[in-house]
């Protein structure tokens, strides 16, 4: 069971860098934008679904979006692996359980933007929108339950904001890096963007659960917004450019972190 657990582990440690370059390209994207935005250069303040449209919009975009969707099926085959089969040996007790659930539900989600893909490859980009948050929402809310499956939806985002927080100030993420292979000289400035994209990342994230909760209590699905409506409320604030601006360049850390680990993250052998 071993051997063929190393080599299944082996067999995906490809699978998880294009995953993981996927996501870096997708949040890179979109902290560039924004950040142009910022600075009154043009851009837009767009989530993940718009960010795949807009790039279908460069020049050998259906190209790209093609690489892209096939990096995002890497990246849903990778973590459903992990939280399957335990790669990463985090065990069966309440809190490894929790981790593998986390795996899996990120890869869940990352299906639709790999479907988003696909539906721009197939169809125009005008009749291949998709809906918006507050209408995934209000189609939400008209399902019994819905308010409170909502509620924890949001929970649920929240939480994982929390926990990204927590992964940049307790630096969590080395435990996953071949840190023995890495440069010296470069390994505190590969530190520092991995604590900057984690707690942006976890900034946006607890806002979008804020708003999904405040929409699930006012049962008003205006409230609820997604990464892109997340941007824009930072927008419209005092201050608003500035802290656009430093969301901004967190999540194009993030994207690079994303890189560092597509190169440096323990797929082969389970950590220490």
């Amino acid at each position: 069971m071993k051997f063929s657990l190393a080599g299944l582990r082996n067999a995906l440690s490809g699978t998880a860098s294009a995953g993981y370059i996927a996501k870096g390209v997708i949040y890179i994207t979109i902290g560039w934008l924004s950040l142009l935005t910022t600075l009154g250069t043009g851009g837009q303040n767009a989530g993940t679904d718009e960010i795949i449209r807009t790039i279908a919009l460069w020049p050998f975009g259906t190209f790209l979006i093609g690489l892209l969707g096939l990096g995002l099926v890497a990246y849903v085959l990778w973590r459903l692996a992990q939280a399957w089969w335990d790669l990463e040996y985090k065990g069966n007790h309440w809190k490894g359980i929790l981790q593998r659930l986390g795996f899996a539900i990120s890869g869940i989600l990352y299906v639709a933007l790999a479907w988003q893909c696909v539906t721009v490859l197939v169809r125009s980009l005008a009749s291949g929108g998709s809906s918006s948050t507050s209408q995934q929402t209000a189609e939400l809310l008209t399902y019994p339950g819905g308010v409170f499956v909502l509620f924890g939806l949001g929970l649920a985002f929240i939480g994982v904001g929390l926990h990204q927080l927590q992964r940049a100030w307790k630096r969590h993420y080395r435990r996953n890096w071949h840190v023995e292979d890495m440069p010296n000289g470069p390994l505190p400035i590969l530190e520092g963007v991995a604590r900057l994209g984690l707690a942006a990342r976890g900034i946006v994230f607890g806002i979008i659960g804020t708003f999904l909760c405040v929409a699930a209590i006012e049962v008003d699905p205006d409230n609820a917004e997604g990464l892109g409506g997340v941007l824009d409320t930072l927008a419209e604030q005092p201050y608003g450019r500035w802290l656009l601006g430093g969301v901004a360049v967190g999540l194009m850390a993030y994207g690079l972190y994303c890189f560092i680990n597509a190169g440096y993250r323990r797929t082969r052998t389970p950590r220490l």
